[in-house]
């Protein structure tokens, strides 16, 4: 049987992907546009994995969809995307040449023991994005943005400040929080509740649902609690440490800035 139509689709394909590559990277340059750039290179790293696991070889396609960027640059996200296209191309370089030089060990490779799935692996940071969960404290929640924008030159995402583009609120939360690496959860005190003839205020129920949605996202490694003083921290919360601020979130910078380093989110 002759494998040459097999061997020049596969290294058709490699080619035509880092063509594609080259093509949006220099295209977001061009526009000085990070955040298109990325969503295209999301979706073209999608696609290429997909493309590698059809016509090459499925554990192509997985080694490649489980290529991840561990660490980017404060305050430089074009940089950054530009450092994470590197690494992409330099995999189907290497794929391309070793199809050049033995093709069949590739196309024909045998297929991996299948063994017990291990648990989902959380997201690791490999963008700039801080998705902020807020309540009602609206000038807490603007010298947040402000601190995480230009103090650490990170990109502050606020979801309701997101374009709505058709989504219902629980797929724009998902779709918008999927971008961040880190998250700031701020807890004020909003709402006042009455129990048993006690009064006192807690954070907005949102606020508690999205910090679960990003501990099982991110692990609370990559999640801290900024707690405003005078709310009432939930029993689910209770023993979970947590920044605490009286009036503003300039009193805890520094402790802030701590926790991104040992996120690795920023240097140290």
């Amino acid at each position: 049987m002759d494998d040459s139509p097999r061997i020049e689709q596969a290294m058709l394909i490699v080619a035509e992907q880092l063509k594609t590559l080259q093509e949006l990277v220099e295209l977001s340059i061009k526009q000085k546009d990070h955040d298109s750039g990325f969503e295209r290179l999301r979706r073209w790293k999608l696609r290429t994995s997909e493309l590698l696991a059809e016509h090459v070889h499925p554990k192509e396609g997985s080694n490649f969809r489980g290529k991840k960027k561990y660490s980017f640059r404060p305050g430089d996200p074009l940089g950054n995307l530009f450092s994470e296209s590197q690494m992409y191309q330099g995999f189907l370089l290497a794929l391309f040449e070793s199809l050049q030089q033995h093709p069949l060990e590739i196309l024909n490779a045998p297929m991996p023991v299948t063994e017990p799935s291990p648990a989902p692996s959380r997201q690791t940071p490999d963008s700039s994005v801080i998705f902020v969960i807020h309540g009602h404290d609206e000038l807490n929640l603007l010298r947040l943005k402000e601190i995480i924008r230009d103090r650490w030159k990170l990109d502050p995402v606020v979801l309701a400040k997101q374009a709505g583009k058709g989504r219902t609120i629980i797929e724009k939360f998902e779709e918008e929080a999927q971008r961040a690496c880190y998250a700031f959860a701020l807890l004020t005190p909003d709402d006042i509740v009455t129990c048993r003839d006690q009064e006192y205020a807690q954070a907005r129920p949102n606020v508690i649902f999205e910090l679960g949605w990003f501990y099982g996202l991110l692990g609370r490694e990559r999640v801290a609690i900024l707690f405003k003083k005078g709310a009432k921290i939930h029993s689910d919360l209770d023993g979970i440490s947590r920044i605490e601020f009286n009036d503003t979130v300039d009193e805890i910078v520094p402790e802030m800035e701590k926790e991104l380093v040992e996120g690795s989110i920023l240097m140290a």
